[in-house]
């Protein structure tokens, strides 16, 4: 009894050792083989700089460059946050559709929803995509009190950005990567 305990045991590590070693050696040579979610810093058409987060429960949070003004040092154009969703659609890429909302800055007033739909592939690192972006605004009625439709209703009328060219805004990004702390160099 005890010679078969001994096989046994010497037959699982053996098992085991054999499965530990026929892991795919990319997905230990790079720790994120296949990791979409994290943080990434992306830009559209290399001007303006956002920040992306994909949450591992398929939400997107992003603070855009344009949240502020973006390029016009005169816009009266202000945006909030960009909230929401993201699905796989191949190993390497997703899609996603995010909302936001569209403010007046002179007034204060709520102008449109924003919404914007992605398009991403993932380089072979998992540390880069580059993709393409379409972006809309679903015009809200003058208040006060403003009136702005259902953004998720079937007949929205969403009207496409009209400086976006017509296969969408390119786009890419690089993965957020740790910085160790300490004093700069």
């Amino acid at each position: 009894m005890r010679r078969f305990n001994v096989y046994a045991g010497v037959i699982t590590l053996m098992v085991a050792a054999s499965a530990v070693a026929a892991e795919p050696q990319q997905s230990r040579a790079f720790g994120r083989w296949g990791q979409v979610w994290g943080t990434w810093v992306w830009t559209t058409n290399n001007q303006i700089p956002a920040l992306l987060t994909l949450h591992l429960d398929g939400t997107v949070s992003v603070s855009d460059g344009r949240m502020f003004g973006g390029l016009q040092p005169n816009s009266t154009t202000r945006l909030s946050p960009l909230h929401g969703v993201w699905e796989r659609t191949g190993f390497q890429s997703i899609g996603g559709t995010s909302l936001y909302l569209i403010f007046d800055a002179t007034t204060g007033l709520l102008t449109a929803w924003g919404r914007s739909r992605t398009s991403i592939t993932f380089a072979d690192d998992f540390d880069h995509f580059q993709g393409k972006m379409f972006v809309e605004t679903l015009p809200c009625a003058a208040g006060p009190p403003v009136s702005c439709p259902d953004p998720q209703a079937t007949g929205a009328k969403w009207v496409a950005n009209p400086s976006m060219p017509p296969d969408g805004f390119p786009i890419s990004a690089t993965r957020l990567e740790r910085v160790p702390a300490g004093p700069l160099p």
